[in-house]
């Protein structure tokens, strides 16, 4: 079977070498890597390459040699593999349409691969899609699963870290987070715990509109079956709706115990399983330095989602004692005299940023006076579920990037504004802010939560994460 890879950055290279590792030698089947992004110098060496190591049929193009590749080959191509990153209008992806050839996310051939090979048991696939807290909700996953002892026999991976097609031979578990653009070329693809966190306003650069972006995340749980669960969030109401939807049990998790199967009350974690596992459980949180509410969703999701996997309820109560923010996430960097700096980078739309002022007023160290570092790449969003939290708990905003424009134009009138054209720039600006206000008798808060995606003006949102608390050493060098 010839495959067609599209997209060479990590994804792309993991389905590479899955299918060198697979193809015997001799074997007429032939793999082609298309990137729009690889220079002819490293097409040139990438072919050289796989003819060194006896990939004979491995084929690397780009967009110089594009139209003379597809005329060549295109008719011979039986599947094409899409790397998440591939607009869905991709000029190749055009041109397959034309040939009725078929084109599957990675997540969807890697599950097909699963489903070829001989397992001792059936594999358990915990997936984890929403809008926001995915990464965290994994990790908490993946280190339950190390207290469990089930490390050896379990991946985790996807749209963190490592892909699902490079744990499917020698794994026999998962835990996949998974993102919109990963369930775009999904069709078959099940797993038997499908967890939504939420669905706020994302990624609207490349859908249609939010309905568009929804229905993609909803593709998680179009093939489950009566033994399968999905876990909702309750407080979100475009997750709780697939309650009557899915064809699957339908677990509720939240904070209100009349209504949730598993809920937070009196600093623990209460699962009400008996009909669905057996057993009840009390997960004490006693432990967990960070109570804030966008962390205990997490944990929620998490201790569902594990408690079906067969962890025990002490596994995932010691997991959550150890839990660490991660890098970028309402992250405390320090302060400068009675200024705090927080880093957010990871807010990458207006419902992050929300759930970080609220979090930011749970602390209960008093009032706080914050000023609130927004903008970056425009993504489509309206900003306007941005304007009561602004009023109700932000100073000032320093606005930055390709966004600032439509942001001020929002925003005006409602708080101070102020424009910056670089980190280190609003980073000043929000410290000479709060120094100045001569009213001031609050704590002062810098927040980065920048309500867009950072590729206007860094890599990535780690990148942009990291300029800002260089930009703090700075300031606090020279105060």
């Amino acid at each position: 079977m010839n495959t067609l890879i599209l997209g060479y950055g990590k994804t792309g290279r993991a389905v590479y070498d899955y299918l060198n590792n697979q193809t015997n030698p001799g074997s007429l089947d032939r793999v082609f890597v298309y990137d729009d992004v690889l220079t002819d110098n490293k097409i040139n060496a990438l072919n050289k390459a796989a003819d060194l190591k006896a990939h004979k049929n491995a084929v690397f193009f780009n967009k110089t040699n594009y139209k003379v590749f597809m005329e060549k080959y295109c008719r011979d191509i039986s599947r094409c593999i899409a790397s998440p990153g591939i607009e869905r209008n991709h000029n190749v992806i055009s041109k397959l349409k034309k040939y009725n050839i078929p084109v599957y996310s990675e997540i969807e051939f890697a599950y097909k691969m699963l489903n070829s090979k001989e397992h001792k048991e059936a594999a358990k696939i915990i997936a984890i899609t929403g809008t926001n807290g995915k990464t965290t909700t994994t990790t908490l996953c993946e280190k339950a699963i190390n207290k469990a002892g089930l490390s050896k026999t379990t991946f985790v991976g996807g749209n963190l870290g490592v892909p699902f097609i490079s744990g499917v031979k020698d794994f026999n578990d998962f835990i996949l987070e998974i993102s919109s653009f990963q369930l775009e070329w999904v069709y078959d693809f099940k797993p038997d715990i499908a967890v939504l966190l939420n669905v706020e306003d994302d990624h609207l650069d490349r859908y249609e509109n939010f309905d568009e972006y929804r229905l993609t995340k909803y593709k998680l749980f179009k093939n489950l079956k009566q033994t399968d669960a999905a876990i909702l969030n309750y407080d979100d109401y475009n997750s709780r709706i697939l309650k009557g939807v899915v064809g699957s049990k339908a677990i509720l998790f939240g904070l209100d115990e009349n209504k949730c199967d598993a809920y937070f009350k009196e600093d623990a974690i209460h699962l009400r399983f008996k009909d669905i596992t057996g057993f009840d459980a009390t997960i004490p949180l006693k432990n967990v330095k960070d109570k804030r509410r966008f962390v205990i969703y997490d944990m929620l999701a998490a201790a569902c989602s594990l408690a079906l996997f067969g962890v025990s309820p002490e596994d995932i109560a010691s997991a959550c004692a150890e839990y660490e923010l991660l890098k970028h996430r309402v992250e405390y960097i320090g302060s400068v005299g009675d200024i705090e700096f927080y880093d957010d980078s990871k807010a990458t739309n207006p419902a992050a940023v929300v759930s970080a002022l609220k979090s930011l007023s749970e602390t209960g160290e008093g009032d706080k006076d914050i000023v609130l570092i927004l903008g970056g790449k425009d993504k489509g969003f309206n900003y306007e579920c941005l304007i009561q939290p602004i009023k109700n708990s932000v100073k000032a905003c320093v606005l930055i990037g390709e966004t600032k424009n439509i942001i001020k134009d929002t925003l005006n009138g409602y708080v101070p504004l102020f424009m910056a054209g670089d980190m280190e720039c609003a980073v000043k600006e929000s410290f000479l802010y709060l120094i100045n206000d001569r009213k001031r008798v609050n704590k002062g808060i810098v927040l980065l939560s920048p309500a867009s995606s950072s590729f206007d003006m860094f890599k990535d949102y780690n990148e942009r994460g990291d300029v800002f608390k260089k930009c703090y050493e700075g300031l606090k060098e020279e105060a």
